[in-house]
């Protein structure tokens, strides 16, 4: 049977981690929290968080389905900011910023602010919009500014987005609280950090990987030199070959296009898998490996390391397990 695995102790570790940083942290579950399955994440942290973000209407129903309590805030644009009842929603217009008023629901939304990543946001460098913003802002709360950087491992490129909101906050004169997004924005003093990466052990140092994929066995194979195996016989055994078929495949989030690149862990060991990788199964070469059918096998543990073979970065990486079929476990 296949395993998703989260360690329990590793993810609320990572959370007091950014807690050490800011005074909120808003711990990001969108994209089914990153691949790990956001209900499951959200009941091992609880109410811990200061907030949960998420990146609309459906994922923060999930959420409150999990923690009725729980302060969820929709980053990504919203059409209809009747919402912001049961959520906080993220203004990333002046339009918005206007719905907002009509709704009444100012303190229950961030405004955007865009500095270079050109996403979502009022356009910081534009004097016109910062004009017709902080008149906005003069008669109502909201409940804070926010903005996301477009490089956090670039660190002169961050410094100059930073200092850019920096001079736009100041500009609008308002003593708002202030939410950067990104696990890498941890020397850039704010009252609300948002961490999605970071929160599950990747993107900086001190952080515990939380997620680890278990298969299993289903049976092996003898090959004689010259026979193949797979579609379109693409494996082709240069010697005697013992190939283990293995219960996971791109079905479950795996890379079929690098998949002759993964290796995996048996019985301590690392294996080859080789071949094209199937939908719900792959072939690994295990000979001289004493494994047998029923052998457990250690598919995933490192999403930097899945993506040096795959040539992905470990967002897609991580995400791409939301297919991942199989009982998660908590430990």
């Amino acid at each position: 049977m296949n395993k998703k695995i989260l360690s329990q102790e590793a993810l609320e570790s990572n959370l007091s981690h950014f807690f050490s940083y800011a005074s909120q942290v808003c711990a990001v579950v969108k994209a089914d929290a990153y691949g790990h399955g956001l209900e499951e994440v959200v009941e091992i942290l609880g109410d811990r968080p200061s907030f949960y973000g998420v990146a609309n209407a459906d994922e923060a129903r999930r959420v409150k389905s999990v923690r009725p309590g729980a302060r969820v805030l929709i980053l990504d644009k919203v059409s209809d900011f009747s919402l912001a009842k049961k959520y906080y929603l993220t203004a990333v217009s002046l339009s918005d910023v206007k719905k907002a008023i009509r709704y009444n629901v100012t303190q229950r939304c961030f405004v955007k602010l865009c500095t270079d990543m050109n996403r979502f946001g009022i356009d910081c460098k534009n004097q016109n919009m910062l004009n017709l913003l902080k008149n906005l802002l003069k008669k109502h709360n909201f409940a804070g500014l926010s903005t996301h950087f477009s490089s956090l491992s670039n660190k002169k490129t961050t410094k100059r987005e930073y200092e850019a909101f920096l001079q736009a906050k100041q500009f609008l004169g308002q003593n708002l609280k202030t939410s950067f997004g990104g696990s890498g924005a941890l020397n850039l003093p704010c009252d609300v950090l948002r961490v999605g990466l970071g929160l599950y052990g990747y993107g900086a140092s001190g952080l515990k990987k939380v997620m680890s994929l278990r298969s299993q066995v289903l049976q092996t194979r003898s090959l004689e030199r010259g026979e193949t195996a797979g579609y379109d016989g693409c494996f082709k055994a240069k010697r005697r070959t013992t190939l283990a078929v293995v219960g996971a495949g791109y079905g479950d989030g795996f890379d079929r296009n690098h998949s002759r690149k993964i290796k995996v862990k048996i019985n301590g060991k690392l294996f080859d898998v080789v071949g094209n990788m199937c939908m719900d199964c792959c072939f690994v070469d295990v000979t001289g490996g004493n494994v047998r059918a029923g052998c457990e096998v250690e598919m995933f543990c490192d999403a930097e390391q899945m993506s040096r073979w795959t040539k992905k970065s470990p967002y897609e990486v991580l995400t791409s397990f939301s297919l991942f079929r199989g009982e998660t476990l908590k430990c």
